[in-house]
Parts: C-alpha cells; sequence; structure tokens
C-alpha cells in the first residue's frame, strides 16, 4: 500500500529553509560543493516557491545586526537569492518584518511564522 504524504504547510517549509540556510551560512566562507548542495535542497524543500526563499531572506535581513552572526545572516540570504528568491518579496517581507517588530526583540527570524 503506497502512503499519500501530507502536504507541508508554509512554517515547516520555513523552518526546512532555515536549516539548510544556518547549515550552510555558519560553516565560514562558502565552497562551490557546500553550495550546490545547498541549493539542491533548496530547490527540493521549495520546488518553485520563490516566496518561500524571498520571506525567509527578508526577516533575517530585518533582523540583520552587527552581531558575531551577521556574516552567516548575510550568507544565507545571499543563498536564498542565488535559489531564486523574488528580490520585490524580500524587500516587502524586510519591511513587514521591521513594522511588527520595531523593537528588534532577541526573537530570530527562523521562529517567525508570522504571516
Amino acid at each position: 500500500m503506497t502512503r499519500v504524504r501530507a502536504p507541508e504547510t508554509d512554517g515547516q517549509l520555513l523552518d526546512q529553509i532555515a536549516d539548510v540556510c544556518r547549515w550552510y551560512a555558519v560553516a565560514g566562507p562558502p565552497t562551490s560543493q557546500r553550495q550546490a548542495a545547498a541549493l539542491t535542497e533548496l530547490a527540493h524543500i521549495t520546488t518553485g516557491r520563490a516566496d518561500l526563499l524571498a520571506r525567509y531572506a527578508g526577516q533575517t535581513l530585518a533582523w540583520h545586526g552587527s552581531g558575531p552572526d551577521a556574516t552567516a545572516r548575510e550568507r544565507a540570504v545571499q543563498l536564498c537569492i542565488t535559489a531564486g528568491a523574488d528580490m520585490a518579496l524580500i524587500e516587502q517581507w524586510n519591511r513587514e518584518t521591521q513594522r511588527r517588530n520595531p523593537d528588534r526583540t532577541n526573537r530570530r527570524p527562523d521562529n517567525d511564522q508570522s504571516q
């Protein structure tokens, strides 16, 4: 008997995108092999959902600062852009996330499941 897999929610997909981006970004300067692996994984996760890549990138930019993880966040955003994130949607998510969280609490963007 073949099991039918339930469709994943956007929140679950965003969590998976965050995991891949963290894996890629925190390992130091990217190698072509790591980037290819990350892009392949993101393509598998998103199956054409450039809007989710843009959402993660925009939320990550909104939380971007000068702290110790700033470089890793920049790498994660660039990976999403390389994977096909819609640039206009990145800006929209960046503005929306900043508007909703003007005080920029310590909550991480990959835990923000707001719509």
